[in-house]
């Protein structure tokens, strides 16, 4: 399990870089349909090239259940990264990320709800505590900005197309490796942004800094993000894995104050304190209940089955 949420952490962490990069790409004339074109486009031809030197048997594992996995990518993962990154293009960006932050909650309610999974009480503190950090973190954000409707637009559905793409990858992954479930996902999710290039119109860069960018978001914040996603979220189930990747909130808050030069507020140690709280408390709770939890080892992935959140 250490490795799984290793995996999480890691992962999560890259991710807290993109809305860095995301900015910078939109400030150079690349609108967010188009830039995710590139990033998903590019990390799978990463993948699929090492997909190739492993020899890995990619008709098998399509035919295996891949195209299952490619049809979340398609819909739910398309769904949930357009809508947060659309809507902060004309939402104040504390706003959207403290909206998107909810979808820890929204995962533990689908796994109560619609996966009949026992909830316990101490996940349920660790949600709250972790989305208390969330909101002490944005409040300047929250009391300085006002509240583009069409940003909340996008905002408001994205955290439960998020959870809802967890709950079915931690599922569906289980049956493949790492690497091919997350090639798997981005087919779909490529599928969806070409298409959605084709209609609104390809941004192409301008000049090489932002060909590198590009290329620094396919393989940091894509490939190697979505390979341990792929690997830690079948293992760690989706309601723990929702709670560990709060490190991306972490990771913002980082950069923003590292890199930016942004103001060092109480409000913003404490929120980030509360956040890493709540996270090392469920690693904790999780651990010592882990003579309870039911491991039935799969048959073709060594994927971890566990039945308790």
């Amino acid at each position: 399990m250490w490795r799984a949420a290793l995996a999480a952490t890691c992962g999560s962490a890259l991710v807290g870089v993109m809305p860095l990069f995301a900015l910078h790409l939109y400030a150079a004339g690349i609108a967010a349909p188009s830039m995710l074109f590139w990033r998903y486009g590019m990390a799978l031809c990463l993948m699929g090239g090492l997909a190739a030197v492993l020899r890995l048997d990619l008709k098998r594992e399509w035919r295996d259940g891949g195209w299952r996995i490619a049809l979340v990518g398609m819909s739910l993962g398309a769904a949930q990264t357009l809508c947060f990154w659309k809507s902060i293009e004309t939402l104040e960006t504390s706003v959207a990320v403290l909206l998107f932050y909810t979808y820890p909650a929204v995962t533990l309610v689908i796994d109560r709800l619609v996966f009949k999974h026992p909830i316990r009480p101490v996940a349920l503190a660790c949600v709250a505590v972790i989305l208390f950090g969330a909101a002490l973190i944005t409040a300047p954000g929250l009391q300085a900005g006002a509240l583009d409707p069409r940003g909340l637009a996008w905002a408001l559905p994205s955290p439960l197309f998020y959870s809802l793409y967890l709950a079915f990858n931690a599922r569906l992954l289980r049956q493949h490796s790492p690497l091919l479930g997350a090639g798997f996902l981005y087919i779909g999710m490529g599928l969806t942004f070409a298409v959605a290039a084709a209609v609104t119109g390809l941004d192409v860069p301008a000049n090489w800094q932002t060909w590198l960018l590009l290329v620094l978001v396919a393989v940091g914040p894509s490939a190697l993000t979505t390979t341990l996603f792929s690997y830690a979220v079948p293992r760690l189930g989706a309601s723990s894995y929702a709670i560990v990747a709060n490190v991306e909130l972490v990771t913002v808050v980082s950069i923003g104050i590292l890199v930016l030069g942004e103001t060092v507020t109480a409000n913003r140690i404490a929120g980030a304190s509360l956040v890493i709280t709540g996270i090392v408390t469920h690693a904790l709770s999780r651990r010592g209940a882990s003579a309870g939890l039911q491991p039935a080892r799969s048959s073709r992935s060594g994927a971890w089955k566990m039945n308790a959140t």
